[in-house]
This record gives C-alpha cells, sequence and structure tokens, in this order.
C-alpha cells in the first residue's frame, strides 16, 4: 500500500476519503470514528459519515509503520508516560490480530473485537491500570458488574518493568 497523506486539524488526524477510510480497515485494523453529518439528512444523529476521526493510537501506529504521513496541524502524541504507555498498550493488543476502539462507554482504555466491528462484537473492554497499584475486592466487583451485564470480558493491563512487557488479567463473572 501507498502512503496515505491525512490531514491533522485541532490535534485529530482526519480521513475525509472513503477509499481511503476502507483501505485503512482493511488493510491495518484501523477502524477510528465517523463524525461527520449524513449529506442526505444531516440533522439526525444516529448514522455519521466522513471524516473519519482516528484514535491517537491508530494514528501514531500508522505513522510509525510508514503506512501514513500527516499534513496541516502538528502531530506530536504520544507526548506523556501516559500517553506512550497507553500506546504500548495499544500495540500490544493491535499485534494479537483485535480491532480496537475506545471502551469508555463501558468504564475501559479499550474495547477489543476479534474481528471486523460490522461483523463482530466486541468481546473485552480493556483498562490500563498501574503495576503497582493494589485494587480492594470492592473495586474488582465494580469493575466486574459493568462487564457482566453487557456480556464482556473486563481485562486489566499492566506494564510489567522486571519482565518488561504487558501483563494482563482477565475478569469474568460467572453464576454459581
Amino acid at each position: 500500500m501507498q502512503r496515505q497523506r491525512l490531514q491533522c486539524a485541532g490535534g485529530h488526524v482526519l480521513v475525509t476519503d472513503a477509499d481511503t477510510a476502507l483501505r485503512l480497515r482493511r488493510e491495518h485494523r484501523v477502524v477510528g470514528s465517523l463524525e461527520g453529518s449524513h449529506p442526505a439528512n444531516p440533522l439526525q444523529n444516529h448514522y455519521f459519515g466522513l471524516p473519519l476521526v482516528l484514535l491517537p493510537e491508530e494514528a501514531a501506529l500508522l505513522v510509525e509503520t510508514g503506512a501514513i504521513e500527516i499534513a496541516g496541524d502538528r502531530f506530536a502524541w504520544p507526548e506523556t508516560d501516559r500517553e506512550r504507555l497507553r500506546f504500548d498498550l495499544y500495540k500490544d493488543l493491535h499485534s494479537r490480530g483485535f480491532y480496537i476502539t475506545r471502551g469508555i462507554k463501558f468504564g475501559g482504555d479499550y474495547l477489543l473485537y476479534p474481528g471486523e466491528p460490522l461483523r463482530h462484537h466486541s468481546s473485552h473492554v480493556v483498562t490500563l491500570v498501574d503495576h503497582a497499584q493494589k485494587i480492594t475486592p470492592r473495586e474488582l466487583v465494580t469493575i466486574g458488574r459493568v462487564c457482566t451485564a453487557v456480556k464482556k470480558v473486563r481485562i486489566l493491563s499492566a506494564w510489567d518493568p522486571h519482565r518488561c512487557q504487558f501483563t494482563h488479567i482477565a475478569l469474568n463473572w460467572s453464576g454459581m
């Protein structure tokens, strides 16, 4: 695939061409988020169209792999230690073959899809936690309840500085 030139506006990387959006999705498992109004019915808010706004993680991965170059506003992500950790987690999950979207609506950092999101429901909610963080039993129940209600597995992911890799713990409640 030839390197695509995308625009950055207001800190967001935009895909304005449908063929490019489809190519990025098929060849790189990049989902993004459609943010534009639908031309035939601009006042509705159920179906959106182009532009496709990429997650910062998606844009940074595509830049790192040479799939895109970014024009327009300066795109500098990741900048903080937390953003670098999120990017490393994103790359780890992406390398395992998942499609990845934002997980905020289920209280996590990412949603993982085992296949194309238009054909599959998300199966996991991933939350990045500090490796040294203590989690109380009450917090575990709180973390798990949302995912149980929506039939997803909660994954707590932490960077293990001693092993230099992520540790993933899956939480899945089941009836007795």
